[in-house]
């Protein structure tokens, strides 16, 4: 079974949830971001990443189901996926989805970038 972490925006932390805020935590941990807009009732092919990956909701509500286990992300929902986990995006609300899609960067990290990564993936 794959693990899956889920981290909430908290605003009392974060500040207020932007696209540029949410991506500049993102970056922050050694990622490189795409934005993704996606319209209501879309539902994307399966696909695997050999590198770690993030998906992060800005706006919108998405099913993301990774290796079976279906997710529900809103706003500010940001799931850590493990390399090489089989994942699917949903958009299961009514409006169109902002997201963003981030893999490790291939250049090595900073030492800063490094020591918050390996904290965040030493249990996978």
């Amino acid at each position: 079974m794959t693990l899956t972490r889920i981290e909430r925006w908290d605003v009392r932390k974060d500040g207020p949830l932007t696209e540029a805020s949410l991506q500049r935590k993102i970056e922050a941990l050694g990622f490189e971001v795409t934005s993704r807009t996606y319209p209501a009732g879309v539902a994307l092919t399966t696909t695997t990443d050999p590198r770690y990956g993030i998906e992060a909701v800005v706006r919108g509500l998405v099913k993301l189901t990774v290796d079976g286990e279906p997710l529900i992300l809103t706003a500010g929902d940001i799931v850590f996926v493990p390399r090489g986990a089989v994942r699917r995006v949903e958009v299961v609300g009514t409006t169109t989805a902002l997201c963003l899609e981030a893999f490790q960067r291939l250049e090595p990290p900073s030492a800063e970038d490094s020591t918050e990564h390996d904290r965040r993936f030493d249990d996978e």
